[in-house]
């Protein structure tokens, strides 16, 4: 594969650079442009300080009884949820948890209404950056460094 220096890699290729993911001729080839390319060079960077805080993240030690035991209480409700059902069908069945869910909504809006706007802001993130809107619509680029932060 012949370097080609008028492109840029996405984010998906440097991400796998990162994770040593690709070919040793991909390797190279990447190496050498982010010695060239700045702005590729800093992507590359922000993926190894995230991975780095990542990786930092206290991940405590759950002994075995007491995972046995939470998993003791799901299998008791869902097995509890699973029998209520019975003899409904499981379109009725769905109906009753969306219903409960929608309850659940209606009962605690602003929390909800926190999810859905994470959700949104992080699909539209992923639409900027997948289709590359922060380099074709001005507006774009200062929408994705917002969406940047609250991620």
């Amino acid at each position: 594969m012949k370097r080609h220096d008028s492109r840029h890699y996405t984010e998906e290729e440097l991400l796998m650079h990162f994770l040593q993911e690709e070919t040793a001729d991909v390797a190279r080839e990447i190496s050498g442009h982010l010695e060239e390319c700045g702005e590729c060079d800093a992507i590359f960077r922000e993926y190894g300080d995230l991975v780095g805080r990542i990786q930092a993240w206290p991940v405590p030690e759950v002994p075995e009884q007491a995972r046995q035991s939470r998993k003791a209480v799901l299998l008791a409700q869902v097995r509890q949820d699973i029998a209520s059902g019975r003899g409904k069908g499981i379109i009725p069945f769905l109906q009753d948890i969306f219903l409960a869910a929608w309850n659940h909504a209606l009962e605690h809006p602003l929390p909800t209404l926190g999810y859905i706007a994470v959700a949104v802001a992080f699909a539209l993130e992923r639409t900027i950056s997948t289709f590359r809107l922060d380099r074709i619509l001005p507006g774009a680029s200062e929408v994705f460094q917002i969406l940047r932060q609250v991620f």
